[in-house]
C-alpha cells in the first residue's frame, strides 16, 4: 500500500509520530535531527557557523525533589526566554534547537560573518544569553532566597570538512563541549562539598521552627524544627542541602547538628508543646541519637525527651526493617515520640505505619492543596485518618496555604495543621494562640 492509500488517521497518527521524533513536547523546540539539515546548508551556501551550548543538568536534582513537572515546567521557561533572546537580539537565519526529545540541552546555531576572532564573539555572545537567563529567570522555592539559574556553557566555531560527514563535525563539537561542562560541573560539585563540610565543622546552620496549630482553638500544639544553610548560600534551600549530603553520604553527621541546634534554639517550650526534629531513616543508624548526650542537651535546654518528637522523613526507602524497628524502639525507651513525614508521597508508605505504628501521621501538602475542590484527596485523608484512629496516632495537615484548605480539614475534624496560612517559619518561637476563623459549614464540591 502506497502512502496515498493510507486512510486519513494513519496518517496522522504517522505523522504525529514522527513530529515527537523531531519536536520536543517539553518546550516545543525542534530536536537537533530537525536542524540539522538547514545548518548544513547555511556552510554550504558560504557561511561559517558558531554553536553554543546550554546544559543545565546541575539543575536535574529539581527534579528528584519537586517531581517531573516543575523542572519540565523550569525547561519551558527556559526554551521561552532562549527564543525570545534569539527572536530579538539575533539573525533570521540563526537557529534554536534542543540536544533531543526530553533533553536538558539546548543549541544555538548561528551564522559567522567573518572567522577571524569569531572564537571570542562566540564567548561574549554566549556571556549575554547567560545574562539574560539570569535577568529572566530566578529559581525559588520555599523558603529560599532567589538565585540566579545553574547553566554550564561552552561555545565552539563548526568547522567543516569536505573529508568528514557534516553530522559527525557537529556531533564531535558536541562532545568536545559536553566534555568542557562536565568539567563545570565536577567543579561545582566540589565546591559545594567544601561548602556542606564547612556548615558541617561550623554548625552554621539556621533553623526556623514553623507552629503547629491546634485546629480546634487556634492554640499551638508544638514546632517543627527547620533546619536549612546560611541565607543566600545555595543550600539555603533545606531540600537542596539534605538531597546534597545524602548523596554525598555526610546525611548522618548534618543530620547531628541539626538536632542539636533545634534544641538549642528552641529552650523551654509551653505547658504541653511539642518540638519535632526530622531526622532521615539513615539518621537512625547515628549512635548519637540514642546516647545520653542528646537528653542531656535537651534537659540543659529545659526539655524532656517526651516534650520531642523525632519526625521520619523518607529521602529513600526503607530496606532494612528489622534494624529500623529496633531502632523507632530504642528511641520510645528514652522517651522520645515518633512521626511519620509526607504521607501520601514519596517513600512514606503504609509500611512505613505499620511497621513503626507512629504517635503523628503528618499529611504530606500535595494532598493538602486544593483539598476542598477534590473529593478523591479527600477521600484518601479520610482513608489516612481511619488508619491514624486505628493505631492511635494524630494526624498533622502540612502546607495549609488557603483558608478554603482550612475550612475543608476543620469539616474533615482533623485536629492539628501547619502550614503559610497559619504561619511562616521563623527563627523565634511564636507561643501565641493562632486567630482562627470560625469554622464554615458548606456542601462539599462534586467530585
Amino acid at each position: 500500500m502506497s502512502p496515498g492509500d493510507l486512510p486519513l488517521p494513519e496518517i496522522r497518527a504517522d505523522w504525529l509520530r514522527q513530529r515527537a521524533a523531531l519536536v520536543d513536547q517539553t518546550t516545543t523546540l525542534p530536536a537537533l535531527p530537525a536542524v540539522l539539515e538547514e545548518v548544513r546548508h547555511q556552510t554550504e551556501t558560504g557561511h561559517h557557523m558558531g554553536l553554543i551550548y546550554f546544559d543545565l543538568s546541575s539543575e536535574a536534582r529539581l527534579e528528584s525533589i519537586y517531581g517531573w513537572e516543575t523542572y519540565d515546567s523550569l525547561l519551558r521557561q527556559v526554551g521561552e526566554a532562549l527564543e525570545v533572546f534569539r527572536r530579538d537580539r539575533l539573525q533570521t537565519g540563526d537557529l534554536l534547537a534542543i540536544y533531543g526529545i526530553r533533553a536538558e540541552e539546548f543549541l544555538l546555531f548561528l551564522r559567522i560573518e567573518t572567522v577571524r576572532g569569531a572564537e571570542q564573539r562566540l564567548e561574549d555572545l554566549r556571556d549575554r544569553v547567560i545574562d539574560h537567563l539570569s535577568a529572566k529567570l530566578r529559581v525559588q522555592f520555599d523558603n529560599e532566597s532567589p538565585r540566579p539559574l545553574s547553566v554550564q556553557s561552552g561555545s565552539t566555531l563548526l568547522r567543516a570538512d569536505p573529508m568528514v560527514r557534516f553530522e559527525r563535525v557537529v556531533y564531535r563539537a558536541l562532545d568536545d563541549l559536553r566534555s568542557v561542562c562536565r568539567r563545570q560541573r565536577e567543579k561545582q560539585h566540589t565546591e559545594r562539598l567544601r561548602e556542606l563540610r564547612r556548615i558541617v565543622t561550623a554548625a552554621d546552620i539556621t533553623v526556623r521552627f514553623q507552629p503547629i496549630v491546634d485546629l480546634r482553638d487556634g492554640a499551638v500544639h508544638g514546632f517543627e524544627a527547620l533546619s536549612c544553610g546560611p541565607p543566600g548560600g545555595v543550600f539555603e534551600n533545606p531540600e537542596m542541602l539534605f538531597a546534597f549530603a545524602e548523596e554525598t553520604d555526610h546525611i548522618v553527621e548534618l543530620e547531628r547538628i541539626c538536632r542539636f541546634e533545634s534544641i538549642r534554639r528552641a529552650g523551654q517550650l509551653g505547658g504541653g508543646q511539642k518540638l519535632f526534629i526530622n531526622s532521615s531513616a539513615r539518621g537512625f543508624a547515628d549512635p548519637e541519637l540514642f546516647c545520653r548526650s542528646l537528653v542531656e542537651q535537651a534537659e540543659r535546654c529545659g526539655l524532656e525527651p517526651s516534650d520531642i518528637v523525632i519526625e521520619i522523613t523518607e529521602r529513600v526507602a526503607i530496606t532494612a526493617w528489622q534494624e529500623f524497628r529496633r531502632s523507632v524502639a530504642a528511641l520510645r525507651l528514652i522517651g522520645f515520640q515518633i512521626a511519620i513525614d509526607d504521607m501520601g508521597a514519596g517513600y512514606s508508605s503504609l509500611q512505613s505505619v505499620a511497621e513503626v505504628q507512629p504517635d503523628y501521621l503528618k499529611v504530606d501538602l500535595s494532598l493538602i492543596r486544593d483539598l476542598h475542590k477534590s473529593a478523591i484527596k479527600r477521600s484518601l485523608l479520610d482513608g489516612l485518618v481511619g488508619i491514624a484512629r486505628t493505631i492511635g496516632a494524630k494526624v498533622i495537615a502540612e502546607g495549609v496555604e488557603q483558608e478554603e484548605e482550612y475550612q475543608a480539614l476543620r469539616g474533615m475534624n482533623i485536629a492539628f495543621a501547619q502550614g503559610f496560612y497559619f504561619a511562616r517559619p521563623n527563627t523565634e518561637l511564636r507561643r501565641t494562640p493562632v486567630q482562627l476563623p470560625p469554622a464554615v459549614r458548606a456542601e462539599p464540591p462534586a467530585p
